[in-house]
């Protein structure tokens, strides 16, 4: 049985509070690098990702490195389980779901694409 908030082989985005994170927490830039230089760990949980929307060129250069890391992930054995815990919470929107901080709302599929699932009120997955 997998844990509720740690499902391998998919981002696992969380609220901060709602479920256990792993002990090992990069900042973004931290975890842009690692994905560069093929060396994610088995469990990682990445902080930050809300500050990241502030900055339009950011979120276009981790979405795109994600895309392009992401088949190196999923071929990856064991598969890896990699948490973003954010402060706020998410909205649904149509077919979409946005990261509420204070009174901003971000588009996740802007850096998660568009096939991001609810699994709970605090946790979403979107593929590698």
């Amino acid at each position: 049985m997998v844990e509720h908030g740690k499902l391998p082989g998919e981002y696992n985005i969380v609220v901060k509070g709602e479920y256990d994170l792993f002990d090992h927490q990069v900042p973004v830039e931290e975890f842009e690098e690692m994905l560069r230089e093929n060396d994610v760990p088995d469990e990682l949980c990445v902080v930050g990702l809300d500050d990241v929307f502030e900055d339009d060129d950011a979120v276009t250069e981790l979405s795109a490195l994600m895309d392009r890391c992401g088949n190196a992930l999923e071929n990856r054995h064991p598969l890896p389980t990699i948490q973003f815990a954010i402060d706020g919470s998410f909205q649904r929107r149509q077919r979409d779901f946005e990261l509420q901080t204070g009174g901003d709302l971000h588009r996740l599929s802007r850096i998660f694409g568009p096939q991001i699932d609810r699994r709970s009120s605090g946790w979403l997955t979107a593929p590698f």
